[in-house]
C-alpha cells in the first residue's frame, strides 16, 4: 500500500502488517517494543535531515523496518550527525531505563560497520571524505558480507539463536534496502 505526503511516497508493505498480526496473536509483544524503538530511531534520522534541509523521497515500512530513501547534499560533519542521530535516540532512550536492553541492543547492531546500516554508512563516509580512500559501494558491500561470514562461523561455533536471527536480520536488511 503506498500514499503521499507533500512530495514523500510512503510505503507500508503487507509483510509489516503480517509481522504486527502474528505479534499480536502470538502474545509476543517485544517485537513491538522493538518496531517502536526502530521507529524512534528512523524518525530521529528524519528530523535530523530534515534540520539540515534534506529531501525525503520514500519511506518504506516492512518486515526489516522502516527505510528512508533521500535527497541531500549534506556537509561532511552534518551527514555524520544525521547517520549517528539514531543511535544516540537509542542510547539516550537506554539510559533512561527505559526497554534498556531493546534499545542498546538497536543502537549496538546499527553500529556495526555493515554496509547500509548506520555504522557501515559513517565508516565508509569517514573513508571516503576524511580518508579520500573513495570506497565504492560494491567494495563497501563485500567487506561487510565478509564481516557477516565472520559473524556466521562465530554463530556456528558459540550456537547462538539470538545472534543468528539477527544475522538474517541484517542480510535481509541489506538487500532489501536501497537507501543510499
Amino acid at each position: 500500500m503506498a500514499f503521499y505526503i507533500n512530495k514523500t511516497q510512503i510505503i507500508i508493505e503487507y509483510s509489516f502488517l503480517l509481522v504486527i498480526a502474528f505479534t499480536l496473536l502470538s502474545g509476543s509483544y517485544n517485537i513491538l517494543y522493538v518496531i517502536l524503538f526502530s521507529s524512534l530511531h528512523e524518525t530521529a534520522h528524519l528530523i535530523s535531515l530534515l534540520l539540515f534541509k534534506g529531501d525525503v523521497k520514500r519511506i518504506r515500512i516492512a518486515f526489516y523496518g522502516m527505510g528512508l530513501e533521500y535527497k541531500a547534499n549534506l556537509s561532511f560533519i552534518c551527514e555524520l550527525l544525521f547517520l549517528i542521530s539514531g543511535v544516540t535516540v537509542n542510547f539516550a532512550i537506554s539510559a533512561l531505563n527505559i526497554f534498556r536492553e531493546i534499545n542498546y541492543s538497536l543502537a549496538i547492531i546499527n553500529l556495526l560497520p555493515l554496509y547500509p546500516l548506520d555504522g557501515g554508512r559513517a565508516l565508509k563516509l569517514i573513508l571516503n571524505k576524511l580518508f579520500n580512500l573513495n570506497v565504492s559501494d560494491l567494495v563497501f558491500r563485500i567487506i561487510s558480507f565478509a564481516f557477516i561470514a565472520a559473524m556466521i562461523i562465530y554463530i556456528a561455533v558459540t550456537r547462538n539463536i539470538q545472534l543468528l536471527i539477527i544475522t538474517i536480520y541484517i542480510i535481509v536488511f541489506s538487500f532489501n534496502n536501497t537507501t543510499d
